[in-house]
Parts: C-alpha cells; structure tokens; sequence
C-alpha cells in the first residue's frame, strides 16, 4: 500500500508543480490548504497517508487561474470546472480540478477520475445582513451539486420538482450565484472570508478573518517552495477548531481512492463502464 501511495502522492506533485508554475508566470496567488497544510507544518510535505493536493484561491486569485489555465496546461492535464463542461457526465462540482487524463482513480462512492489537484475559493461574505443572501444561495448551489433524493417525502418530492424546473439549467444557476457573491463582497468594507464556493461546502460556515487570506509567505513543501497563507497556524485553528493537528491512528488512511491505475487513462474505464 505504501508503494502505490507514494507513486500516487508524485503524480499529485507534477501536476502541484505545473500549477505553481503557472501561478507564479501570471503573478497568481494560491495557499496550500486543508490537510496539505497541516502536512506542510508537521512534515515539510504530505500526510505519510494523503493521497491529493489541495489548494486554495481568494475569488480574484481564482478567476485569474481560469482565465489562463487551459492554454497553459500541457498535454494530457485538463481544466475541470462547471462551466466549461469537462467534468465526467452528471458532474457538477463547484469548484474546480486539474486533471491527470493519463491515469485512472477510482474513489469509495464509484466516482472515476484521473489523478487531480483541486483548488476551492475563498470568497468575501459582507459581516452584515447581505451575508444572509450569500448562505442562502449558498444553501441553494448545495442543492444543486448534491442533485435528487429518492423516496416519496413531501421535502424530497418538492426538492425534486425544483431540480426539474427551476434549477434545470444548473451551470447557469451556479453562475448566477458567483456573480452575487463577488458583487456582494467587493462592495463591503467589512467582511470575512468563507468556502462558499469551494471543495470543502461542509466547512462553508466557518468565518475567517480577513488578514488570513490576505497575506502570503512560503513553506517547504516535498523539496519544493509551495504558497501558503502567512498565518496558515490560524488558518489552522479556524478551520479545525483545534490547536494539535495530529491525526489519530483511525483516520490516518487514504480518503479518495479504492483503485488505482497511474498508466491508464480514466475515460478508458468510463466508456468502458458505459458500454457494459
């Protein structure tokens, strides 16, 4: 297990090395984030048992990694966001991921990918009562992502309905709901910082204070110089509501994946899957 785990933390580092890259060529500010973060701090480099990078971006940060990231990525990498539909079928992650087409991960609930870094999005959310319209969006987008829920609930049935009419067009419901968000934050004076829109939704009502994304230093990272938050330890705090970032022994295992394939490219199975 060990072997595999480590071949697939390097494949997670060139595509951690073509993002920074990228990053740093555009003046593109990014931080470590999560668990990376807390690998950064206790190991100079992964958790002995993490297997993905994760990074994360301030909404300006962001949309300027878009707008450059496709023509820059090299061949067999791709872009992965809702918007430019190149998500597997049925996908909508609100977030996005740069994806390894060579290779094939199959995570715990099914989900087939290529070996992938994603980069979630911090957004300003207004510390008055404009905040109560971004989580309410924020509530509506989840519902979006997670899509139906089985069984004949008036909850579930009414859900249903709005999935089928109202919400149909979801990349353009998703949108909409950016567009908000950024407006509302870049008119406040006072503000926190919130995952509204990112990998880690679960964690989206966590308020951070605005310092924590607003200045950046570097930390060593497997051999290499990666971005972090310059007060990642209360980036830390914040997020984990801890102050010892050890892990215990139960949940020092790898969370995405069941198989992996690092020289078969992942649409290979998918199609595979679909013609079955």
């Amino acid at each position: 297990m060990y072997t595999e785990l480590r071949e697939l933390q390097l494949k997670c580092l060139e595509i951690f090395d073509i993002v920074d890259k990228i990053c740093r060529d555009h003046q593109i500010a990014y931080s470590l984030c999560g668990g990376s973060v807390v690998g950064a701090h206790l190991y100079k480099g992964f958790l002995p048992w993490d297997d993905d990078v994760d990074l994360m971006m301030t909404r300006d940060n962001f949309d300027r990694f878009i707008a450059v990231a496709e023509e820059c990525l090299p061949s067999g990498f791709t872009l992965m966001t809702y918007k430019n539909g190149k998500y597997p079928e049925g996908v909508v992650e609100n977030f996005c991921k740069v994806v390894n087409e060579n290779t094939t991960i199959v995570q715990h609930n099914g989900y087939v990918i290529g070996v992938f870094l994603d980069i979630t999005t911090y957004d300003r959310v207004p510390e008055n009562f404009l905040k109560h319209i971004d989580l309410f969006l924020y509530k509506r987008a989840m519902t979006i992502k997670r899509g139906k829920k089985p069984g004949r609930s008036l909850k579930n049935l009414f859900r249903n309905f709005l999935l089928d009419t109202i919400f149909s067009n979801r990349r353009l419901y998703m949108s909409f709901f950016e567009r908000v968000v950024v407006f509302l934050g870049k008119h406040s004076r006072h503000y926190t910082y919130r995952e509204l829109f990112g990998a880690y939704y679960f964690k989206n009502m966590i308020p951070y204070k605005p310092s924590i994304f607003e200045h950046y230093t570097e930390i060593d990272f497997e051999g290499r110089r990666a971005m972090i938050v310059r007060d990642y330890i209360d980036y830390l705090q914040t997020r984990y509501d801890r102050m010892d970032f050890y892990e215990p022994l139960a949940n020092q295992v790898p969370q995405h994946f069941k198989y992996i394939n690092l020289n078969q490219p992942f649409r290979q199975l998918l199609d595979y899957h679909e013609r079955s």
